[in-house]
């Protein structure tokens, strides 16, 4: 058992590498762009913004593991099943990352949660998949379409009101105004960002512990609580300090063309739903989805055609994509573990 838990603790913090290393881009990318940060200055700030919210996150466990825990399912068969989740979002992420598209940690982390436990739950002959598939079919549509949709809106509808406020004076103090902007919004994004991180890897290590007989990630020493915490935090770090370029480009260059002040408008709506999000509406959200939207929504209030239509539908159809197939593959892979345990 000590095997299973160092393993699953490992793999917890390789998905924490991962997501600061290819969510780096949603804080910096604008902010690099326009010349508001260097790129070694931000993703330094990135790095320790995101840090700080994954320790702060962590304490802030809004997805309930109760969800995708059953009593026939602790020991091996969780810890196997748990872990064949984390490896599968690690392996879509990488594949977004390679193919330059920004995808969302949270949502194929969902879905490959939700194939686990419709294969455990199958397999156990649970009375329970009906509760597990309605809740988390809720936080899909309200995290893949329905916060995506109103950061659009509100970047789409912030823009022109800004942009008059923004644009008095001198041109110097313009664009001063707009970089200072991004430096903020890239700081507030960073730390939105790191505590939906936390309470994902949070949430983990409770599926973990509770595979291990532990009920209550709350009943652990608050030492050994903030020791993970302090692992979970530094590992996102190190991987936010890598910063995915690849995506970065993607973001700032394919799919729409911006001018420092809308991208400070965009920038600053990202980071308020991520803020509105985590600590009000207590739902998984996606920092990847709510820049783009922003960015889309932002960008849209020119005179010219700046939106390259194109991209923005192959980015969306791998968004689609994302649920069905890392659902389908865990549900794969976590089925045939659990008949052969």
């Amino acid at each position: 058992m000590l095997l299973g838990l160092t393993l699953s603790f490992v793999a917890i913090c390789g998905l924490g590498v991962l997501t600061g290393f290819r969510d780096a881009p949603n804080s910096v990318a604008l902010a690099v762009r326009f010349r508001s940060l260097s790129p070694r200055i931000s993703l330094q700030l990135t790095a320790a913004m995101k840090a700080l919210g994954v320790l702060f996150g962590t304490t802030l466990m809004t997805f309930y593991a109760a969800f995708f825990l059953h009593p026939e399912t602790n020991g091996w068969p969780g810890l196997a099943t748990t872990g064949i989740a984390i490896l599968v979002t690690i392996g879509w992420g990488l594949l977004m990352w390679w193919r330059r598209i920004p995808g969302s940690t949270t949502h194929s982390l969902i879905s490959a949660l939700w194939g686990t436990t419709i294969a455990a739950h199958l397999t156990v002959g649970s009375d329970q998949i009906e509760q597990v598939v309605s809740f988390v079919q809720w936080e899909l549509l309200v995290g893949l379409l329905i916060s995506p949709l109103i950061a659009w809106a509100f970047a789409r509808l912030l823009t022109r009101p800004l942009l008059r406020l923004g644009t008095t004076g001198s041109t110097v103090r313009v664009q001063h105004r707009a970089r200072l902007a991004l430096a903020i919004s890239t700081s507030a994004s960073a730390f939105g960002h790191g505590m939906q991180t936390g309470q994902r890897m949070g949430i983990l290590w409770a599926l973990v512990l509770a595979s291990a007989g532990a009920r209550e990630l709350a009943a652990l020493p608050p030492a050994q609580l903030w020791a993970c915490a302090g692992a979970f935090a530094l590992a996102t770090a190190i991987g936010t300090l890598g910063g995915a370029w690849r995506i970065s480009w993607t973001l700032t260059e394919r799919l729409v063309s911006l001018d420092p002040l809308r991208a400070s408008v965009a920038a600053g709506t990202a980071a308020a739903w991520l803020f509105f999000g985590t600590l009000l509406l207590h739902m998984p959200m996606s920092s990847t989805h709510m820049t783009v939207a922003s960015i889309v929504g932002a960008g849209q209030d020119q005179t010219f055609a700046s939106v390259r239509w194109g991209q923005l539908a192959r980015l969306f159809l791998w968004w689609l994509a994302t649920p069905a197939v890392c659902l389908v593959l865990s549900f794969i892979l976590a089925s045939g573990v659990l008949v052969l345990a």
